[in-house]
């Protein structure tokens, strides 16, 4: 098998067509000797039991009479002409066993007994058994008269004519096979050229292939080809003409990535904003453009081999999601990244799979949005300031109370020391726990103020958006309930968290919950069909998003105007009362940390606003969720 396996194509189809040839042929040959051997064994049998029958007919009387010359003379007769080659020997023997005739001219062989004429009873029988230096078929035939059997006739076929019959059919048969042979010697000769010429042909021109040669099929060799194949319409001609067609799709898609690659090339060294290419599994900078390293102050060969997660604040999961083929996907926004002098840079991220250098790799590209994060933060600021400026009656009013608190306890104890009066003990300890609880609810509610009011932080952390809502109520509640309007809270307790900013979401829902205010005081103003206004805010969760509800009766939104309410500038008050930035700064923060906000407003039945954020769960938790999910 060795050899055969080193053996050309052309080789191997003619040593396959010649062997199977040869194979069938000897096949054929050994079949037809076994089945001329069983018909002339068959006929000569048929021929002995003729001649023994022939015989037994002749001897009845004479058996009978026990006329021995006469039944001598018949078997002797059953041996002349032709017969002689096939019949050995003959005997007749009477009902006891005895031999009345035989043609043995020199006596019995050794070790010759006569079958005994009641094995006859049933018919004629035949066995093969040697015989002196022959080896015969003994034919025993009955000698019947009536259905008595008086003896029987025995007689020797020559095994041996068959023999010399197949020895002269032999000479045939092996001058058959060589005729044979050598026509399909020949064929499987030509077979074996007309089949590999082609073959060979494009062996040829895939060497060319191999080494990146695709331009070598150029017309003339296609006419080359086509000469090759003649008017051949065969599965060789079909996977020819498919091949020429295939290096021609293979030139051009050549082109078309050199051509591509090119581009490539230049948009990520020329390319404005820097992009890395990182690897799939690790996160290793494989590759990084002219542009990083300028933004960042790295060197390029200190980028790579560096992990993108080093120079950000980013985690693995970050990129753990399904990307569509030839797109690529958002990955975060207003991510800080570091400079190599501890500088920080905020920035976008866009990636896309790719391939680089037989690894599976990701291409990073990141967009300096540090310039617009500024700007951004300032006029959130702004905001936030705007609206503690509107809210300062309120604040100043939740102030004074624990103020005035405070002020009546100590004159209650200056003017006790005034009179020299004593104090009781009780009300001493009453009083000074009045005052310390007053003093701490003051400086709780400068604290949640300061905090508010402190510029926001665009990094992600796990929050929990209920405690943020209760922060908003602790600032505006109780200056919405002096106003003639309810604050409900409906909050549900189960709520997973979310990742965000506990500052900005702040923002969130104090901007939302000032418009509600404002829209239900304009319908108490204008129209004062309500006795009282109504705020609501609602929590809820389905596992996989947080949601947050605000919702009012205000005088709601006009018809038309959902679609553009989240426009900059865009706005329903008066002229010199709003500045339309409130809404698209909430719309902005919520799509910073992945979410959407949306707006309903059915006529006569007030505003709600609908935030949806995806949950967020800690590792070990979403692992066993899908545990038990399988």
């Amino acid at each position: 098998m060795k050899i055969f396996n080193e053996l050309t194509l052309k080789n191997k189809i003619f040593i396959s067509c010649l062997g199977f040839t040869l194979i069938v042929s000897v096949l054929i040959a050994l079949f037809t000797r076994a089945l001329l051997f069983a018909t002339l064994t068959s006929e000569l049998k048929t021929r002995g039991v003729g001649i023994a029958q022939s015989v037994a007919d002749s001897s009845r009387v004479f058996i009978l009479t026990k006329n021995r010359a006469e039944l001598t003379a018949l078997a002797y007769d059953a041996r002349l002409g032709n017969r002689k080659k096939v019949v050995v020997y003959l005997l007749i023997t009477d009902k006891k066993d005895n031999i009345l005739a035989h043609t043995f001219t020199t006596g019995f062989p050794k070790g010759f007994a006569p079958v005994p004429a009641s094995d006859t009873e049933t018919g004629e029988k035949i066995r093969s058994m040697e015989v002196g230096d022959h080896f015969v078929f003994h034919v025993t035939v009955p000698v019947k008269e009536g259905i008595y059997t008086i003896g029987s006739v025995q007689i020797g076929l020559d095994r041996a004519h068959i023999e010399n019959l197949m020895s002269r059919l032999r000479l045939v048969f092996f001058s058959f096979l060589s005729a044979v042979s050598l026509i399909f010697f020949f064929l499987s000769h030509r077979l074996a050229l007309h089949i590999t010429r082609p073959v060979t042909s494009l062996i040829r021109y895939t060497d060319h292939m191999t080494q990146g040669n695709f331009h070598f099929l150029a017309k003339d060799k296609m006419a080359e080809l086509s000469k090759e194949l003649g008017e051949r319409d065969d599965e060789i001609a079909t996977l020819t003409n498919s091949f020429m067609r295939m290096t021609a799709q293979l030139a051009s898609s050549t082109d078309k990535l050199m051509e591509s690659q090119k581009k490539y090339r230049s948009l990520f060294h020329s390319g404005p904003n820097p992009i890395f290419v990182i690897d799939k599994r690790s996160f290793e900078i494989l590759d990084a453009n002219p542009k990083a390293a300028e933004v960042f102050g790295y060197e390029r060969g200190e980028l790579t081999g560096m992990s993108l997660l080093s120079l950000g604040r980013l985690d693995d999961q970050a990129f753990a999601r399904a990307y569509p083929p030839g797109e690529s996907v958002v990955i975060s926004s207003k991510v800080t990244f570091f400079r190599k002098d501890k500088g920080s840079v905020f920035v976008n991220i866009h990636a896309s799979p790719a391939e680089y250098r037989d690894k599976d790799a990701i291409i990073v590209a990141t967009t300096d949005i540090t310039e617009l994060v500024e700007k951004d933060s300032q006029l959130i600021q702004a905001s936030k300031m705007t609206n503690l400026e509107k809210m300062s009656a309120g604040i100043a009013h939740e102030i004074n109370q624990p103020l005035n608190a405070i002020k009546m306890g100590s004159e209650y104890l200056t003017m006790m020391h005034e009179r020299n009066l004593s104090v009781d003990p009780g009300d001493l300890a009453m009083v000074l726990k009045e005052i310390s609880t007053q003093v701490t609810r003051a400086s709780e509610i400068v604290g949640r103020l300061k905090s508010f009011s402190r510029k926001a932080d665009f990094a992600r952390e796990v929050i929990s958006i209920n405690k943020c809502v209760r922060a908003v109520h602790k600032i505006i509640g109780r200056q919405i309930t002096l106003q003639n309007m309810d604050l409900e809270l409906d909050l549900d307790d189960r709520l997973p968290n979310i990742l965000a900013h506990n500052n900005r979401m702040e923002q969130v829902i104090f901007n939302l919950v000032t418009n509600a205010r404002d829209a239900v005081n304009e319908r108490v103003e204008t129209r004062g069909d309500i006795e009282r206004g109504r705020i609501r805010i609602t929590s809820f969760t389905d596992r996989e998003m947080v949601g947050l509800v605000v919702e009012d009766n205000g005088t709601g939104i006009a018809e038309g105007q959902t679609e553009t309410i989240f426009d900059s500038f865009f706005t329903t008050k008066e002229m010199g009362e709003g500045l339309g930035l409130g809404l698209p700064i909430v719309q902005g923060i919520v799509r910073d940390y992945n979410g959407t906000i949306s707006v309903k407003s059915p006529p006569g039945r007030g505003a709600l606003f609908q935030i949806l954020f995806p949950a967020h769960y800690p590792a070990q938790e979403v692992t066993a969720n899908e545990n038990s999910g399988d």
